[in-house]
């Protein structure tokens, strides 16, 4: 797999999308509560690998802990779980939970699993990991992007093109979130982003990505899913939540550049009513091109009874 392979689309997948039926990733069935969160899809030899955030068991999300694991599919519909454990929460600065896993194949080889880091008792910041064959994983050591003083998460990292060794090689898009969270169209709930030239050390770019803005983004926006088009621009898929009631939907944007914005349209994915798999939320995109040549959309959903599963959506 190349670089320029990952968050990449020959065109524009656009913004007609169907639901499809079934679940691609359900919840374990041991006792307790769980939450199958934050799929990443990459393409590997012979089919596809969904990275995805397993949390639990546990209802209170400020102390459950949370570990990334994978799937292999050969059509991207029927998905079977590796064995194993790809990341496990890790110290100091991701020893409570790791989530919202994003792999980038590298230029000598291997990989880099950027995430989400919760360490216990200060904010989230961005981390990371690397692999030789995409399975087996070992932390990195320091913060890829942190402050201290807000929550940071939902990292994608692109590589922009620019000449290897260049200060903007690649762009990192993640969340910004003040400490204590606050909700509402003032409480500054972004989408942001970072350059860098090794991929380590991020440099935060000035202004904001994507704001909150309108109705339905009066809680956060954030999960930035961000495709560099082969017909020239970028397009973005994000995710924007409501305050009252909390409901998730996923939205999407364009740009030239990659640092300029502009939303498009209202929402792709709205939650599905009483009864479904999303029946209050749809959240955390990944976008890819399958096989057989359609592109398909993996997102979390939320039922009524607070339980998460990963489904997906066809490109029409």
């Amino acid at each position: 797999m190349s670089v320029t392979a990952v968050h990449y689309a020959p065109v524009d997948p656009g913004l007609r999308w169907v639901k499809d039926p079934g679940v691609r990733i359900d919840v374990p069935q041991e006792l307790g509560h769980w939450k199958a969160l934050t799929p990443d899809v990459v393409a590997v030899e012979g089919g596809l690998r969904m990275y995805y955030t397993l949390v639990g068991p546990g209802t209170d999300y400020d102390v459950t802990p949370g570990r990334i694991l994978s799937a292999f599919s050969v059509d991207g519909e029927r998905w079977e779980p590796e064995p194993g454990v790809r990341v496990e929460p890790f110290g100091p600065h991701a020893d409570l939970r790791v989530v919202c896993p994003d792999v980038v194949p590298l230029d000598g080889g291997g990989y880099r699993m950027y995430l989400e880091g919760q360490p216990r008792g200060r904010p989230a910041n961005i981390v990371s990991a690397r692999s030789e064959d995409g399975l087996n994983w070992t932390p990195e050591a320091g913060v890829r992007y942190g402050d201290r003083v807000n929550r940071l998460g939902s990292p994608r990292v692109l590589d922009t093109g620019v000449t290897p060794g260049a200060r903007g090689r690649w762009r990192l898009y993640f969340h910004r979130y003040p400490l204590p969270l606050r909700m509402g169209l003032d409480a500054g709930n972004h989408i942001l982003s970072a350059v860098s030239a090794d991929g380590l050390a991020f440099d935060l770019e000035a202004g904001v990505r994507i704001p909150q803005g309108g109705d339905l983004e009066t809680f956060a926006v954030y999960a930035a899913e961000a495709l560099r088009l082969g017909t020239g621009g970028y397009r973005m898929y994000y995710a924007g939540w409501t305050a009252d009631p909390v409901r998730g939907r996923i939205f999407a944007a364009r740009s030239e550049d990659g640092v300029t914005w502009t939303k498009e349209g209202g929402p792709l994915l709205e939650p599905g009513g009483r009864g479904a798999f999303d029946a209050e939320k749809c959240s955390e995109p990944s976008v890819i091109r399958l096989p057989d040549g359609r592109f398909c959309m993996f997102y979390e959903a939320c039922d009524e009874n607070q339980v998460w599963r990963i489904l997906s959506a066809t490109a029409e």
